[in-house]
């Protein structure tokens, strides 16, 4: 063998060392880069020559330049990275939800209430009192500014996150064109065998913020070991990306998801599939995990026939919200409308036919109320009794004991054989502009009357009389003439001087059992304050019960990537370690060309 021989054996020393020192300056140099994961060079011994009986080594070469991956604690880390991103969702909006509803000493909505009841405790002490009826209508005020604001921030928030839905899917269909598009790049770049690191890695960096927006599953072919342990393994072949049981990639195809409005009368998002078909699927139901399946979780991901969301905690809020303020409303002006009064007109009825049933059109509930006549000494003088059944329509003609037929039938109410004295002789009961309205006949008699409730709320569904004006919590207010002129407080029931009826009654209203109407929750008995303290109840223990779990979630997503950082992530003091290996090994190589250049210098000095 020659010595031209031993240099070229040299010389493959120095290509490998150097081919190791340019590996580690690129780890070293891709440190801090969160996606990328640290390679080794492999290197294998030549085909050794003969010579004689004997196989001379002919030096080494580079069999590869592999990454440190184990894509089983990646796939780990992906799921752990999808849980983080959901419960961070979920924490980061409760809490803020939470904060609409601070009921500390002096501040909230459960202090204003408070505060608005003592107004009418102390109207009650003094109904004459122009100033306590002032204290009454700022404090109701209050209220109303509360619980509207609170209702207006949670709708924002609601708003808000069909917005980052709408991002959140843009950016789920980008990356998957880009994943799409480094499949082919690999495809194209692999077909020799050899392997894209740098492209394996950035296609894992966008599969880890795929699974945080929406918990994908990567199916690979073919897995193969990898790294410097047989724990390290690295998937291979062909590639699919699935969201939703649904395939979005597959090798380079790609699929896009896309978003639809229609549904939702508020502009919310539904997020659908296009099969090859050109049908369609709701993927907004299937997909839970993830930021956009905690978004989901917030805001519903479905409609109902009013095209509302059916579902969602968000949802859920608002409406327990919207029972508070129905509840204040409704039952505020049921009370309210005991004072006596010479005329009432009630809200819109919505194009009421004489056959609807009165408890589905209006929300009243089985039972009676009694229309009460004073006369104007305040003395009661007859009272009538209307029913309302299951069955009870509004007018129809085949009901004997509609409520316009019960309202409007003349007879003798309280029994003293005169009907002069009587409800319908001395009241008007009419619909008009779509209202009912109930008016005197002959003022100059002089008599009022009042409607007292027994289980029903009529006068506070169809806000006969209103000291609130409003449906829910979007929309409460104070009524307008109460607003304007506080002096219009009517504190009493009959109209007789001192008679603080009705603040009496309110002040009730804060400790009795009540019926709340909600088509997402039922019927519910609770007193006001219960149903509020209820709802700021399901706030603090879902934020609570998030709180703990991402504490849960947290520490296993560390231990994660704690492992995964010792397996794949670039460690500064062992890089240099390994440059100081390579740069020994390339020096040494140096020497041995060093060595064999002299002795070509001696050989061709004997020959002179």
């Amino acid at each position: 063998m020659s010595i031209f021989a031993g240099l070229n054996t040299a010389v493959t020393g120095l290509n490998a060392a150097q081919v190791g020192v340019n590996t580690t300056s690129h780890n070293i140099s891709n440190a801090e880069n969160k996606n990328y994961t640290r390679q080794r060079v492999a290197q294998e011994t030549n085909a050794p020559a003969a010579i004689g009986n004997s196989l001379m080594g002919m030096g080494t070469s580079i069999a590869s330049i592999t990454r440190v991956h184990s894509e089983f604690v990646y796939t780990r880390y992906q799921q752990s990275s999808e849980r983080v991103a959901y419960s961070s969702t979920l924490e980061q909006n409760l809490e803020e939800i939470a904060s609409f509803f601070p009921d500390m000493e002096g501040v909230g909505i459960k202090n204003d209430l408070e505060t608005y009841y003592r107004s009418w405790s102390s109207l009650a002490q003094d109904p004459s009192s122009v100033a306590q009826k002032e204290i009454l209508s700022a404090s109701a005020e209050n209220l109303v500014v509360g619980v509207k604001g609170a209702y207006q921030k949670i709708d924002t928030l609601h708003n808000h996150l069909n917005g980052e839905l709408q991002t959140s899917i843009d950016e789920v269909n980008r990356i998957i064109k880009d994943i799409a598009r480094i499949n082919t790049d690999l495809t194209r770049m692999e077909a020799d065998g050899s392997v894209a690191n740098d492209l394996r890695d950035k296609r894992d960096g966008l599969e880890t913020t795929l699974s945080r927006l929406v918990g994908a599953e990567f199916v690979h072919g073919n897995i193969s070991e990898s790294g410097d342990d047989p724990s390290s393994i690295e998937a291979e072949g062909i590639y699919s990306v699935i969201i939703g049981g649904v395939a979005l990639v597959s090798g380079s195809t790609y699929h896009e998801l896309t978003l639809d409005n229609a549904k939702s009368k508020d502009a919310f998002y539904t997020i659908k599939y296009k099969n090859r078909d050109g049908s369609f699927v709701d993927m907004s139901q299937v997909i839970d995990k993830g930021k956009v399946g905690a978004i989901l979780d917030l805001r519903g991901d479905r409609f109902d026939e009013n095209s509302d969301p059916a579902n969602g905690l968000i949802p859920d809020f608002k409406e327990r919200l919207n029972m508070f303020a129905r509840g204040i409303i409704e039952h505020t002006n049921s009370i309210y409308a005991e004072s006596a009064s010479k005329y009432l007109k009630s809200n819109p009825l919505g194009d009421v036919k004489a056959t609807d049933n009165v408890i589905e059109k209006f929300g009243t509930y089985e039972g009676s109320f009694n229309i009460v006549i004073y006369d104007r000494d305040g003395n009661e003088v007859g009272k009538r009794v209307i029913n309302i059944e299951p069955e009870t329509t509004f007018n129809s003609q085949y009901d004997e004991q509609s409520l316009m037929a019960q309202l409007q039938r003349v007879y003798d109410d309280n029994g003293d054989n005169s009907l002069l004295n009587d409800f319908a002789s001395q009241f008007d009961v009419s619909v008009s502009n779509d209202k009912l309205i109930i008016k005197q006949k002959n003022e100059e008699l002089g008599y009022t009357f009042g409607i007292e409730d027994n289980g029903t709320n009529f006068a506070g569904s169809l806000g006969l009389r209103r000291f609130f004006d409003g449906t829910d919590a979007s929309n409460i207010s104070l009524a307008v003439d109460v607003k304007q002129n506080p002096h219009n407080i009517t504190p009493n029931k009959t109209p007789a001087d001192g008679d603080n009826g009705v603040a009496d009654s309110m002040i009730r209203l804060q400790s009795e059992n009540w019926k709340f109407n909600s088509d997402r929750f039922g019927v519910v008995e609770d007193t006001i304050m219960g149903i509020y303290n209820d709802l700021t109840l399901d706030v603090s223990s879902k934020t609570e019960a998030i709180n703990l779990r991402k504490e849960t979630i947290d520490v296993q997503f560390t231990a994660i990537e704690d492992q995964l950082q010792k397996i794949s992530k670039v460690s500064i003091d062992t890089e240099l370690v390994n440059l100081m290996k390579y740069q020994t090994a390339y020096s040494a190589s140096g020497k041995v060309i060093t060595t064999l250049d002299r002795m070509i210098d001696t050989l061709l000095g004997m020959k002179q």
